[in-house]
């Protein structure tokens, strides 16, 4: 007999019951899971790669930080740090020409000029002795200059050897100044003449003449003075007159003031044009770089005490060589023109003051033979045009 088993009704029930509940999961369930896989997807496209997915790493802690904190205390510490850092904005935000907007400038109010009575004594004196006319204008012509002789007993050469003999009184270049034309230019010159290079004022004896340099409607008085300590040329003293009428002391020709000394000229041999006051006077020595006497002008260049020279030279062709010629009783043949400025023809053997510009040749072989770049003046007296 075929027997067959039948389940019990309990266990259909619950059957149907699980497979009623697997339904309703994948019906409810896999739309949701569907969303939420798709939302997460967009969520990291929209993010951008540059973002860390990691939130605890973008409040600057890691993992195992993370683990040992509260998220509560991290946002509470990220708070804080933000709110004492100022934010950086890029310079792309802000263009080119983005500035700071300056603070505005509180101007002090100026105090009132208070000027004393002597302040304006003061101011009038210093005007008063500074010299005037056209002939201490600076020009880039040259100047005509004639001169003119005086007795010995003028009262301006008395004037002016009173103002030589309280110069040489005095007992240090400061007290000196007081009688100098121009002092503010002369103090730090008489400093290095008088303290560096240890220079003696020359010794003066009897006047021998006097005059007047004039050009224009301005006047220079000069004093020629016996002196042992200039045995080329004597002494020669020049004076300015204030507005007041009282001579002051070109210390610069007084002193045949150089740019350098003789000695520092020939130890250093500089290759720039250095100033130089010198007695000139025919030379027939020609060596090394200047040889050729054919191009070259041979001029013997003395310091003023007699103690020290060189040889200078300049072209012969030349409108410097041609005048620095006519100084020392040189002829030279020549083609300027006949409005050309040039001095009197001197004597054969004539001796000049002349104040020049000096420069050595490029690895000089000598330190006798120097370049006369430029003649500046057939004396040792310098207007200011012709200090350039």
């Amino acid at each position: 007999m075929k027997t067959t088993s039948e389940t019990p009704p309990v266990q259909v029930k619950k059957k149907q019951r699980k497979k009623s509940l697997s339904y309703s999961v994948l019906a409810y369930g896999t739309p949701i899971a569907l969303a939420s896989i798709v939302g997460g997807f967009g969520y990291f496209l929209l993010r951008g790669p540059q973002e860390n997915l990691n939130p605890w790493e973008n409040a600057g802690f890691s993992a195992s930080e993370a683990t040992s904190r509260s998220l509560s205390e991290i946002k509470q510490e990220t708070l804080e740090s933000t709110s004492t850092t100022p934010a950086v904005v890029p310079s792309s935000l802000l263009g080119i020409s983005a500035k700071p907007k300056p603070e505005p400038v509180v101007q002090k109010p100026e105090a009132p000029m208070t000027v004393s009575p002597m302040d304006v004594a003061k101011m009038e004196m210093d005007q008063i002795e500074k010299a005037s006319g056209p002939l201490y204008n600076e020009r880039s012509t040259n100047l005509a200059i004639k001169f003119e002789e005086i007795s010995l007993t003028d009262p301006e050469v008395v004037k002016a050897r009173e103002v030589v003999k309280s110069f040489q009184q005095a007992t240090s270049h400061q007290e000196r100044l007081a009688f100098v034309f121009n002092a503010e230019k002369c103090a730090p010159l008489m400093q290095q003449h008088y303290e560096k290079r240890a220079v003696k004022d020359p010794e003066c004896g009897q006047m021998l003449g006097a005059g007047y340099i004039t050009t224009g409607s301005s006047k220079v008085l000069y004093l020629i003075l016996e002196c042992a300590t200039r045995p080329d040329s004597g002494l020669r003293a020049n004076f300015h007159f204030t507005r007041a009428g009282k001579p002051m002391l070109d210390w610069e020709s007084w002193a045949a003031w150089c740019e350098m000394s003789w000695a520092d000229l020939k130890k250093e041999r500089p290759q720039r044009s250095v100033v130089m006051r010198a007695v000139a006077s025919e030379s027939s020595y020609y060596n090394y770089e200047f040889s050729e006497d054919w191009r070259w002008l041979a001029v013997k260049l003395r310091s003023a005490d007699g103690l020290q020279n060189v040889t200078g030279y300049v072209s012969r062709d030349s409108a410097a060589g041609i005048a620095m010629a006519n100084l020392i009783g040189v002829a030279l043949p020549h083609n300027l023109p006949p409005d050309t400025p040039l001095p009197q023809m001197r004597g054969v053997g004539a001796k000049s003051l002349v104040t020049v510009r000096l420069a050595y040749p490029p690895n000089g072989q000598s330190d006798h033979c120097v370049k006369i770049s430029e003649l500046m003046a057939d004396r040792w007296l310098l207007f200011p045009g012709e200090e350039k």
